[in-house]
C-alpha cells in the first residue's frame, strides 16, 4: 500500500476463502487495497504497472501478461519442472516482453498454473537461466 502512494492502488487475489477474509480484515485500514477472494489464474486482472506472484507457475498465464501496462513489470516464481525453480522479472516492451531470471526460487505451486502440459519442452536449469524473452501466442 505504501509503495504505491500517492494515488496508486493494490489489488490482491487469494484463492483460499479464510485467508482472503483474514487479509481483508488485516488490511481494512488501507483505502487503496482491495482483496479479491478468487482465482488469479481464471479471473481477470486489472491493468497493472506491477504484478507480483507468490506461487510457482509452469508459465505465466496469458491474462497476467495482458494485464501489464506498457513498461509494466511482473515478478514470479517460474517452476517449469520439479527440478527447476527461478525468480523471474518480466517487463512489457513495445513489441513483446523481456525476461530476466535472477535467482533460484522455490514456492508452493500455483493452483491452476502448475501442471506441466504433456509434450511440453522442459528447460534445464542452465537453459532456463539464459531465457531473455517470452511471447504471447494466439490459438
Amino acid at each position: 500500500s505504501k509503495l504505491v502512494e500517492p494515488g496508486g492502488s493494490v489489488t490482491a487475489f487469494e484463492i483460499e476463502a479464510d485467508l482472503a477474509a483474514r487479509a481483508k480484515a488485516n488490511l481494512a485500514r488501507y483505502a487503496n487495497v482491495r482483496i479479491v477472494q478468487g482465482d488469479a489464474v481464471a479471473d481477470p486482472l486489472p491493468p497493472s504497472d506491477i504484478v507480483y506472484v507468490n506461487a510457482g507457475v509452469v508459465a505465466p498465464p496469458a491474462a497476467w501478461l495482458g494485464a501489464l501496462k506498457p513498461g509494466g513489470r511482473m515478478i514470479f516464481p517460474w517452476r517449469p519442472s520439479e527440478t527447476v525453480g527461478l525468480a523471474v522479472l518480466i517487463t512489457r516492451l513495445g513489441n513483446g516482453f523481456a525476461c530476466r531470471p535472477f535467482m533460484g526460487s522455490w514456492f508452493i505451486p500455483c493452483v491452476g498454473a502448475s501442471a506441466v502440459e504433456p509434450g511440453a519442452k522442459i528447460p534445464t536449469r542452465e537453459r532456463a537461466t539464459r531465457t531473455r524473452s517470452i511471447w504471447l501466442t494466439k490459438d
